[in-house]
């Protein structure tokens, strides 16, 4: 039986919609991590690893299958301009967020980061473990031969954690295409940024939640919670013709990029290295693991895992927040059925 031995983690659809010729076969590239910029990269050999989902054809299939039906809306969407985004309730609506969601977890980025805060985590709980046995784990830490299928699988059964979130397009209408990354599927929270405290604002059970995916260079897909923003009184989508909506949405990517960027043919290398890269590199950091003891009543403790963001005060001209702001130490539920099913 064929394997797919070559794992593409960014959909090779989904790269085509940024793609520099007619013909889908080449992409703009940025390789921020050194410093290589390709005004025509070949499609077929970026974001892709070798066996990255395991050595069998399981998962790299079922993948395949999901997106063989997101890749006709995507169509619809970015070349026959049927600019109805999907409502709640529907199977299509259910099938992007598992998209998205998959989207999220299924990248090279993903499966390091979880086992940094895994092993974070680990070694932040020692000091509490007795002292007889501190030495006994102090040297080790965890481990995982595909950490990147482990927090993919992890995920399949996590798709209600976008309830109550609903769906709006943003029309980029402004002369600065919108780019993309390895990692394109950007969790933000606005509300949580305005209330002082992101530790765990980007959870994605979280009041607030928004994410930010761009399909296109004209097109991106924003999934928010309605209780919290407003897009005024429009339907299906919003248009902007202010760069800097466009240029803050971009500077996302870099941020949440692992060393590549995508584009078409119309971004040129001074704006990503002067400009992007210029203006928001000091943000470049990884994530901050969160981890402390909480002391309860009854004289006993919880130890608390979490991770503070990267965010960079976003102010979105299309967008409003338009709820009071809570100021609580802990990032608030969207909806008291999100709690942790058992």
């Amino acid at each position: 039986m064929h394997k797919r031995k070559n794992h593409h983690y960014i959909p090779r659809f989904y790269l085509k919609r940024f793609s520099s010729d007619e013909e889908g076969k080449t992409i703009g590239l940025y390789n921020h991590q050194n410093g290589k910029f390709i005004k025509n990269a070949p499609i077929k050999h970026q974001a892709s690893e070798n066996f990255l989902y395991g050595t069998d054809d399981q998962t790299e299939s079922e993948l395949a299958k999901l997106e063989n039906g997101i890749a006709k809306l995507f169509y619809y969407w970015t070349e026959e301009k049927i600019l109805f985004p999907p409502s709640n309730g529907t199977k299509a609506f259910s099938a992007l967020k598992r998209f998205i969601l998959y989207q999220l977890y299924r990248t090279p980025k993903a499966g390091k980061y979880m086992l940094e805060h895994l092993n974070d985590s680990f070694h932040a709980i020692l000091p509490f473990v007795e002292p007889d046995k501190v030495k006994e784990f102090e040297n080790l830490s965890i481990s995982h031969a595909e950490p990147t299928l482990l927090i993919l699988l992890n995920s399949a059964d996590k798709e209600y954690l976008l309830d109550y979130l609903d769906c709006r397009f943003i029309v980029n209408l402004t002369g600065l295409p919108f780019i993309s990354s390895d990692s394109p599927v950007i969790v933000y929270n606005q509300y949580m940024e305005k209330a002082g405290n992101y530790v765990g604002a980007t959870g994605l059970p979280t009041k607030g939640l928004q994410i930010f995916y761009p399909i296109h260079p004209r097109l991106m897909i924003c999934l928010y919670d309605p209780k919290v923003y407003s897009f005024g009184n429009v339907i299906n989508c919003i248009s902007t013709e202010k760069i800097e909506d466009i240029h803050q949405l971009n500077a996302l990517q870099y941020l949440n990029s692992n060393n590549q960027l995508f584009f078409d043919n119309t971004i040129i290398e001074g704006y990503i290295v002067d400009c992007l890269i210029k203006e928001y590199k000091g943000k470049k950091v990884p994530s901050k693991n969160i981890n402390k003891l909480i002391k309860t009543q009854e004289n006993g403790a919880l130890f608390f895992m979490s991770s503070e963001d990267v965010h960079i005060d976003l102010n979105l001209s299309f967008l409003d927040i338009i709820c009071k702001i809570d100021n609580s130490e802990f990032a608030p539920l969207r909806h008291p059925s999100l709690e942790r099913r058992k």
